[in-house]
């Protein structure tokens, strides 16, 4: 079930949120109040972050570990430093970045956290899509842009010209990139929005009580349709895959009697069922950051292949013996009686690789448990291993989560 986390900057926009939270339920943790219900009729977990990067990031990590969010909008206010946008104009975030984050003198950019590749925070592409939407449905001037954040409150035009410079952003504030760091460490989709509270060479004067109540006004009815519009695309989604299962052919007792075989060729043969399945697994995949695509042989070389062409990426090969004709490692797994293994050339990946491994299927997770140690073997980061079809009665997803690998199925059958 998806539950939304929604983080407030300001008292006025909590408030609204609340006037309308069904089954409320109260917890406090960590000096925050979180409040859990029902809004437009979606779970969400609300609460008020307070000012600064840690405060954010302290919220949006509870909400993540705590509360089981998953996906998290943040709301609030943020100074204009594109000199296109007015007062209460609206934000609505493409990417962000921590501007006071500066470690040049180590060889990393301005906004660079050290010894990482995060620089450059990309926000939920599916949110921003619902968010831009809902926006223009009820008349509110948004822009998908860039936010800038960092601990210290912008005052000068100077300044805001610098910053537009020299990170290229639309508006400036002091919490939003550390949320969508939190999130990107955890593989949590985000969005952030926020409304403009000044003009960019700080000529506009005015009334902050009164304008607090219209942005927070704006920005609780956007989230507001943004929730709504979320809750039928995801069972767009939940229809598209029961469209997927129902185009697998199940053929009984093969390939020996008692087995119940799903065979993916009739899914692979119809070009709408193929094109749909690839599609949801991009829109999974596009903005983790994987360096490389596994595939397991043999159906997994067909959705492997395909999906890192699709994202852009390079294609590995894992093979039963003797069939890669370089220097390779293996991994034993067991069988029902006896033992197989598995290969993979030894050059195939490099250290601190973020490897996604494709299969077709998880039945026992033999095969796939041996493939993630051949991928760790080699200095790989597994980001999540991927089938189409889950076999829950036999236990393969568990075993690879017990083992510490996250698991993703589109859809699954009961039974052998």
């Amino acid at each position: 079930m998806q539950k939304i986390g929604l983080i407030g900057a300001m008292d006025e926009e909590i408030e609204l949120y609340l006037s309308e939270l069904e089954g409320m339920i109260k917890t406090e943790l960590c000096g925050f109040t979180f409040f859990s219900g029902k809004l437009a009729n979606k779970e969400v977990v609300i609460v008020k972050s307070g000012a600064g990067k840690v405060n954010s990031a302290i919220c949006t990590q509870i909400l993540i570990i705590n509360f089981k969010v998953s996906s998290i909008i943040f709301t609030g206010v943020a100074g204009a430093l594109n000199p296109d946008l007015n007062i209460k104009d609206i934000v609505i975030s493409k990417d962000s970045i921590q501007h006071d984050i500066n470690a040049e003198d180590l060889g990393f950019e301005k906004g660079q956290i050290p010894f990482t590749e995060l620089r450059i925070f990309t926000a939920s592409e599916e949110l921003r899509k619902i968010a831009s939407s809902s926006a223009k449905s009820i008349g509110l001037n948004a822009i998908e842009g860039r936010i800038l954040t960092g601990d210290q409150f912008i005052t000068t035009k100077e300044k805001s010209e610098a910053l537009r410079k020299e990170f290229k952003g639309d508006c400036v504030d002091m919490e939003s990139a550390s949320v969508a760091h939190v999130c990107e460490l955890n593989n949590m989709p985000h969005l952030i929005i926020r409304s403009i509270s000044d003009k960019a060479d700080h000529s506009a004067a005015i009334d902050f009580t009164e304008f607090c109540k219209a942005a927070s006004k704006n920005s609780f009815l956007l989230v507001k349709g943004l929730i709504s519009n979320l809750k039928e695309n995801k069972k767009e989604k939940i229809d598209i895959q029961k469209i997927i299962k129902s185009k697998i052919r199940t053929v009984p007792d093969w390939p020996k009697k008692g087995i119940m075989f799903r065979d993916i060729t009739t899914l692979l043969k119809d070009k709408g069922g193929f094109n749909q399945m690839i599609d949801l697994l991009v829109e999974r995949y596009k903005n983790k950051k994987i360096d490389v695509v596994v595939g397991i042989e043999s159906r997994g070389f067909i959705t492997g292949a395909v999906l890192a062409n699709r994202l852009g990426l390079g294609f590995v090969l894992i093979r039963k013996p003797g069939k890669l004709p370089a220097e390779t490692i293996f991994e034993e797994y067991d069988l029902e009686y006896g033992k197989d293994k598995i290969e993979i050339h030894k050059d195939a990946i490099e250290k601190g690789d973020k490897v996604l491994l494709a299969d077709d299927l998880i039945a026992t997770g033999g095969t796939a448990l041996a493939a993630c140690k051949l991928i760790t073997k080699l200095g790989g980061e597994i980001v999540e291993c991927s089938f189409i079809i889950d076999l829950p009665d036999l236990g393969g997803k568990n075993k690879l989560e017990k083992a510490g690998y996250k698991v993703f199925n589109l859809i699954e059958f009961e039974g052998g």
